[in-house]
């Protein structure tokens, strides 16, 4: 790994927490738009989502932590290592803007019916 870049934390807006709490499967609502079986699940899916539709957004508020555990800043690093390098930030910044602008989609999303159809 480049010296340069750091591993940063990862995180995400209260809002968005919110958010990937409202959109994880709940034994008994199969009805509603909830097609995720964990938070992590939906952090992993906003990143995807967000970073294939090149949607990145600044966190605004207190942030949440995501649990480093369950997911590694380091499993990017070929992927966002010219991106680190270009605008200075830790992959986990990069990572938890690209999360962020992805909730943004998949608010928008549900909104209009389903998260889903961001894969379309």
């Amino acid at each position: 790994m480049n010296p340069e870049i750091k591993v940063g934390s990862l995180s995400w807006s209260e809002s968005s927490a919110n958010f990937a709490e409202s959109v994880v499967s709940i034994e008994g609502k199969s009805d509603e738009d909830r097609p995720f079986s964990s938070i992590v699940e939906v952090f992993r899916f906003a990143f995807a989502i967000g970073f294939l539709k090149n949607k990145s957004k600044k966190r605004e508020g207190n942030p949440v932590t995501v649990a480093p555990r369950f997911m590694s800043s380091t499993d990017y690093y070929d992927l966002l290592e010219n991106i680190a390098l270009d605008e200075g930030k830790s992959l986990g910044q990069i990572i938890s803007d690209y999360a962020e602008g992805g909730v943004e989609l998949m608010f928008e999303a549900k909104a209009k019916g389903n998260i889903l159809s961001l894969l379309e």
